[in-house]
């Protein structure tokens, strides 16, 4: 049977990894049969650089293994991405991405090209990632906010980053909101979220009010911040991250999370100290 090999782009780890994935795939690190597979035929094949192989990947990287009935790639592609993505969601240090995958057999091998590698630091699959990550292997996921952070892993411009951003944060925190009311309640229950005292509150609805003022801007009048907008963005992707693991692993609706946090506004608690989640990705400002 063919052999399917995906390297992690721009992924490593401190020490070997093998985790046992849903459809019969393993996640590996360390291993040396991979690497000389997918240095062997995908190398001098990749679209693009070719010297981008030796930059991105090497016997530390992860790699996607497993037995694969074909070939050629068919139904598993929106699965792989979807590893690709809860690995990024894992850890906020570096992207790594899934452009490329191999089948091959003896001599015989095919190379399915799913996406451009992505830019950034150099992603860290250590201890905390890879709980992260094996939690998240079991989780349902807010679906539009996951997938819109994702996104904006992929965008060159701080400008469709930010819009990506704010797209999966009013998800998260105005489910119900309507025009004229949306920034009022996301000042509200993103500083009730994340804020633990009234100037850290402050603050962060400051902000809040600040960046979605930006984020109109971008959509109405086409205004370019360029690199200016790189420390709000920044913050608005800890926050993102941050509200999608914790919706993920407390196992509570988006509905459910916009009643507890108009019942703190009413209340004054801060979310931690009210609900004392047993995991809760905080930001600090």
């Amino acid at each position: 049977m063919p052999r399917l090999i995906a390297p992690v782009f721009n992924s490593t780890t401190p020490q070997s990894v093998r985790i046992d994935m849903p459809n019969s795939f393993t996640l590996i690190s360390g291993a040396e049969k991979p690497y000389q597979v997918a240095s062997r035929y995908l190398r001098n094949e990749m679209d693009e650089n070719r010297r981008m192989f030796d930059k991105r990947v090497d016997m530390s990287s992860l790699f996607l293994v497993g037995d694969y009935p074909e070939m050629r790639l068919s139904d598993d592609r929106d699965w792989i991405e979807e590893i690709e993505n809860k690995l990024n969601l894992a850890t906020i240090s570096g992207i790594c991405s899934i452009p490329y995958v191999i089948t091959a057999q003896a001599n015989l091998y095919g190379i399915t090209y799913l996406k451009r590698s992505l830019d950034g630091g150099k992603y860290m699959f250590d201890e905390d990632a890879q709980r992260i990550f094996l939690a998240l292997l079991e989780r349902n996921l807010p679906t539009l906010a996951f997938r819109r952070y994702s996104l904006s892993l992929e965008k060159k411009s701080y400008e469709d980053q930010l819009l990506d951003l704010w797209i999966g944060l009013e998800s998260l925190f105005v489910p119900d909101g309507k025009k004229g009311e949306i920034t009022y309640k996301l000042r509200l229950r993103m500083a009730y979220y994340f804020g633990e005292t009234l100037k850290q509150r402050e603050k962060i609805a400051q902000l809040i009010k600040k960046s979605y003022n930006h984020r109109s801007e971008i959509v109405h009048s086409g205004k370019v911040f360029g690199n200016s907008l790189a420390e709000e963005v920044g913050i608005l992707r800890l926050m993102a991250r941050a509200a999608i693991l914790n919706v993920a692993m407390e196992g509570i609706t988006l509905q459910d999370l916009r009643v507890r946090l108009d019942q703190l506004i009413l209340t004054g608690d801060s979310y931690y100290a009210h609900y004392q989640p047993s995991f809760f990705e905080r930001v600090s400002l």
